[in-house]
């Protein structure tokens, strides 16, 4: 009997018959196990956990359907300690029951951040590694020394604070550097018409310091924009670094700062408008 004449008897076709019958069978149970395991056709609305501490949560019968897991937790002064203030996914999302919520809370404490040795750096380099470990900057003072526009001492609230210190993140850092052995000068940045914002990163960049800050009449700090400033700009004036340069603001909505900054700018090029004195 060859193999086309075997599978062509009935025992053949009867066990073909029983295999393909059981594979059916298999297929079907496989399935309905897998839809009973995966919660096949049961889902559920997320709830808005925001603003909600987890003691709040496990109160709500909602919250049943779901496993809450809290992988993060973030400061916000605005927020209520120990509340909700993102979720993944996303309120009223429509899910699968009992999938997991992820949660992210509000920190009872201020991040903190670790301080860095920025002795012997430049001062670029030390205003770079500042911004990265989230600190900010604040006044540069010089004193004589050799080791020209390089950090001496890194201050908080006036004291040395060493490196690995513990600081809430956004602390300000005020930084000594040396001053060479002939005092290095930089040309004063012109910052009319800047927000105050802008004018503080300028002189920021050309290692100068905020000195007194006034403020016009009615200017709201919104929309306020430098109007003046001491000492003035002049093309050839030069300022020793860590000078400071005082500001004078006035409202944007009511005076025009395009105009104004055209004339001023003329102003400084004319003859006379330069200063015999240019050094601070």
């Amino acid at each position: 009997m060859n193999f086309v004449q075997f599978v062509a008897t009935k025992t053949f076709l009867k066990h073909l018959g029983v295999a393909v019958l059981i594979f059916i069978i298999l297929s079907w149970a496989v399935l309905a196990s897998l839809g009973v395991y995966t919660k096949h056709g049961e889902s559920a609305n997320v709830p808005d956990f925001n603003g909600l501490t987890m003691d709040q949560i496990a109160k709500l019968e909602s919250s049943k359907d779901f496993e809450l897991v809290v992988i993060d937790s973030v400061y916000d002064a605005s927020k209520r300690k120990g509340t909700v203030i993102s979720q993944e996914p996303q309120p009223r999302s429509h899910v699968k029951a009992h999938r997991k919520i992820y949660l992210t809370l509000v920190a009872s404490l201020p991040e903190q951040v670790s301080m860095p040795d920025l002795v012997d750096l430049s001062l670029r380099q030390a205003t770079a590694i500042l911004q990265t470990y989230g600190l900010k900057l604040g006044s540069i003072s010089q004193v004589a020394d050799i080791a020209n526009n390089a950090v001496l001492r890194q201050l908080y609230h006036g004291r040395t604070i060493i490196k690995g210190k513990f600081l809430t993140k956004g602390s300000t850092i005020d930084l000594v550097v040396g001053s060479g052995l002939g005092g290095d000068k930089v040309q004063i940045p012109f910052l009319i018409g800047k927000t105050r914002q802008e004018a503080i990163m300028e002189l920021r960049r050309f290692s100068l310091n905020v000195g007194t800050e006034t403020y016009d009449q009615n200017t709201d700090s919104i929309d306020a924009r430098v109007y003046e400033q001491e000492p003035h700009y002049t093309i050839g004036r030069y300022l020793n670094l860590g000078n400071p340069v005082n500001l004078i603001f006035r409202s944007s909505l009511d005076f025009d700062f395009d105009s104004y900054i055209r004339s001023y700018k003329v102003d400084t090029l004319r003859p006379d408008s330069l200063s015999t004195e240019n050094n601070y």
